[in-house]
């Protein structure tokens, strides 16, 4: 028998520190699990804000040849950057949500997908995603879809991704105001080119010069697609007043609004001049809604007062600037004529200034009224609403019935053709056709990411076909020029429910925020101008990156509170 020299007492004492160290070991293991969380989680904010930089700051100004082929090459660069961002991105998300739910299934807490309460423009922007999957797998033209149509590059991958910068930016971007005041400082230069740029001014030498192309950002409908959104976050800050307050607001909150009231200024006059009436019609939906929503508070409507003597302002020097050197002005529009005639611009400014005069004097002596304000608002928007209703039914009447409406018959806003609306009409009347040619099945899912004039050169009708030679020649039509229209041809009626129900819901809720978060209402005007400006536009690599990305970040200051 083998003496050990260790009493019983002893050996329980040793069991016991045995299981004390087993037991410290395994909270050290669990509390490495948080630790683990917190970098992956920096890991990811710290991606997302190179990417966000990427395609808020450097895509703008990027082009390879000038104007050779700069929505392509835009189009390559998103493409490329964010496969690898999401490339990487995505399986950390994945294993940053694993390990967070393993930890929190261990301490019994409730459990959240994907990170984040989900709300209801989560859930469309679900569906969508998975109405493109769908639509890719039940195309015919999956080799077009994958990509996209040949020098666009709208299809199945580069609709993926929007969708997962939406994600990933919601639910993993820590908020950064200085990412949304960057987006700001790139944004002047662009507007301040595309100024100069229609006055035969070219500081850059963009080649082949051409007024069919502006700034950095190409063509006038790509240009206008990403002005409008752009410039109505600088709008919608300086009317809900950021940066005023205590400590460093009110320190920097008088420079700030300075900054912001000189880019609205540049940004109205190059909105004026670029030459798609649509941007436009996008800044009078905007103006609308934010009059509206100004009734219940007179700071806001002084705000809103002080805008639209900016809009106002910016024409007037662009009008002199205009008359000064008549021969350098090198492309004109029907909204832009409107806009900078006498007829329109001079009574319109004295009204704004003398309604900026009364407000200022009901605020200051208290008796400004919001129940008044309200009043005055819904009737205008009322107002507003059915003077559109009414040239509509006129336009349908007259179209109908040639000449009904006598003297007016013969204005082309009353008649809707094919060629209403710079050839919208045709545009939209292809978009339809291609649609209600589909069987079921591809009406559901449609025809295939950005495979519209794939379906219409393979399989579409004798008349259809010859209705687009007939009004383009030769040239592809890859859109509507109606961005939920071509959502309908090419995702079908899943795509189009999730991609107008993510809009839609992102805009309301969004300004449901107006009052304390004055960044998400902000994003809020972003989404409207854009869906207001295509309405008669289209899907472009550079506007569609710049809103998903501004959707994401006001879904994140939502979270956060900003």
């Amino acid at each position: 028998m083998v003496h050990t020299g260790m009493t019983h007492t002893e050996i329980g004492m040793d069991e016991e520190l045995h299981t004390e160290t087993e037991d410290t070991i395994g909270k050290g293991r669990e509390s490495e699990l948080p630790a683990v969380c917190r970098f992956l989680k920096g890991f990811l904010d710290y991606g997302i804000c190179l990417y966000l930089i990427l395609l808020l700051a450097v895509m703008p100004l990027y082009s390879q040849d000038g104007y050779s082929h700069i929505g392509t090459d835009k189009a390559v660069f998103f493409c490329k950057v964010s496969a690898v961002f999401c490339g990487v991105l995505l399986p950390v998300a994945v294993l940053y949500l694993v390990m967070r739910a393993a930890g929190k299934r261990k301490s019994g807490s409730a459990l959240q997908p994907f990170g984040m309460c989900w709300k209801r423009t989560d859930y469309f922007a679900a569906l969508y995603g998975a109405a493109l999957v769908i639509s890719y797998f039940c195309s015919r033209y999956r080799e077009v879809a994958l990509w996209g149509a040949k020098r666009w590059y709208m299809g199945f991958w580069p609709q993926m991704f929007l969708v997962l910068i939406y994600f990933l930016v919601s639910r993993f971007w820590k908020p950064r105001k200085w990412m949304f005041y960057l987006m700001l400082t790139v944004a002047a230069p662009v507007f301040a080119l595309g100024y100069l740029n229609r006055f035969s001014v070219y500081p850059l030498q963009m080649e082949p010069r051409n007024p069919q192309f502006i700034s950095t950002i190409g063509n006038i409908n790509w240009y206008c697609g990403y002005v409008v959104p752009v410039l109505m976050a600088g709008a919608g800050l300086l009317w809900l007043q950021e940066g005023r307050g205590g400590g460093e607001r009110r320190r920097f909150g008088r420079l700030r609004s300075a900054l912001c009231a000189v880019y609205v200024l540049v940004g109205f006059g190059t909105l004026v001049t670029q030459g798609s009436d649509s941007g436009i019609a996008a800044l009078a939906v905007v103006l609308l809604v934010m009059f509206c929503l100004s009734a219940a508070d007179s700071r806001r409507m002084v705000a809103l007062a002080q805008i639209l003597l900016l809009l106002w302002g910016a024409c007037i020097v662009t009008a002199a600037v205009w008359r000064a050197v008549p021969n350098n002005m090198n492309y004109r529009s029907g909204g832009m004529d409107m806009l900078l005639s006498a007829k329109v611009l001079i009574p319109m400014t004295v009204v704004s200034f003398l309604f900026f005069l009364w407000v200022c004097v009901k605020r200051k002596k208290g008796t400004y009224s919001e129940k008044q304000m309200w009043y005055l608002t819904f009737g205008t928007g009322a107002a507003v609403a059915a003077g559109i209703a009414l040239i509509l039914s006129m336009a349908a009447v007259n179209t109908i019935w040639p000449g009904s409406l006598g003297a007016l018959s013969s204005h082309p806003l009353f008649t809707f053709s094919e060629s209403w609306g710079s050839n919208r009409g045709a545009t939209w009347k292809a978009g339809w056709m291609c649609f209600t040619e589909q069987d079921f099945l591809h009406r559901l899912t449609g025809v295939g990411p950005d495979a519209m004039w794939e379906e219409i050169r393979s399989r579409g009708s004798a008349e259809l076909v010859g209705m687009i030679k007939r009004n383009f020649g030769s040239l592809n039509l890859v859109n509507a020029h109606n961005e939920w229209l071509t959502v309908l041809v090419n995702t079908g009626l899943l795509g189009l429910c999730g991609f107008a129900g993510m809009i839609v819901c992102g805009i309301t809720d969004f300004l449901r925020e107006g009052r304390k978060k004055p960044f998400v209402c902000a994003c809020g005007l972003c989404l409207l101008g854009y869906t207001a400006n295509n309405i008669f536009s289209f899907q472009q690599a550079m506007g569609v990156a710049v809103i998903f990305s501004i959707f994401g970040m006001g879904r994140a200051f939502q979270k956060q509170g900003a």
